[in-house]
């Protein structure tokens, strides 16, 4: 029996030892990368809710540890019909290059922006003149970019595109890409592999709770 890919029933046990597995050993389900999430980006009443899914690239702790927030670079398939291999490789290393960036602990920038935060009482900070905030936000506008990009190739093409979520949204701990409802369900028979609505035969459409 196929079951929508919302099912709450799939349990989500322990993304980060599923990490480090490869991919096709990897049970489906929410810890799986090409698993297609709920939107919770959007009001539950938007039309999106119903007709988007959200894949999340996982945070990589390998690339920087703990000093940065940067994003696994492994490829979901799932995002073939609308983001390429090389624009997606291409969006994880200038995502994570520009937080690194920002984030640096060490370089003369940190120290000087420390001392004028506190000669100011933290004035500079709130008006957004460090260089960690300068560099969210130059992080942020590229992403804009790549959404914009991404949507004029859509349009040339006459096809949906996909969107990066500002990182703001999810606090820097996944890189939430919005994708079409690509229909995937789970099948109970077979967890490990998912089947896409348009491979199989037509089924009836099902609601969403």
């Amino acid at each position: 029996m196929a079951t929508d890919s919302t099912d709450p029933s799939i349990p989500d046990k322990d993304p980060e030892r599923d990490a480090s597995k490869p991919l096709s050993e990897i049970p489906w389900g929410p810890a799986h990368p090409c698993f297609p999430h709920p939107n919770p980006h959007v009001p539950l009443s938007s039309p999106l809710h119903s007709t988007t899914r959200i894949i999340r690239i996982k945070r990589d702790w390998m690339i920087a540890g703990d000093l940065a927030p940067t994003f696994s670079n492994i490829y979901p398939e799932i995002l073939e019909p609308w983001v390429s291999d090389a624009d997606f490789r291409e969006l994880v290393q200038n995502v994570n290059d520009r937080l690194i960036k920002a984030f640096h602990p060490s370089g003369w920038r940190a120290w000087f922006d420390a001392i004028m935060g506190l000669a100011t009482g933290w004035v500079w900070e709130d008006l957004g003149f460090s260089a960690v905030k300068k560099g969210l936000r130059d992080t942020e506008e590229w992403i804009e970019r790549w959404n914009g990009r991404e949507g004029k190739m859509a349009a040339e093409g006459e096809a949906d595109s996909a969107k990066v979520v500002p990182l703001r949204r999810t606090g820097y701990l996944s890189l939430d890409i919005q994708i079409p409802d690509p229909q995937v369900r789970f099948m109970e028979s077979s967890a490990s592999k998912p089947e896409s609505k348009q491979e199989s035969r037509p089924a009836s459409p099902q609601k969403e709770s």
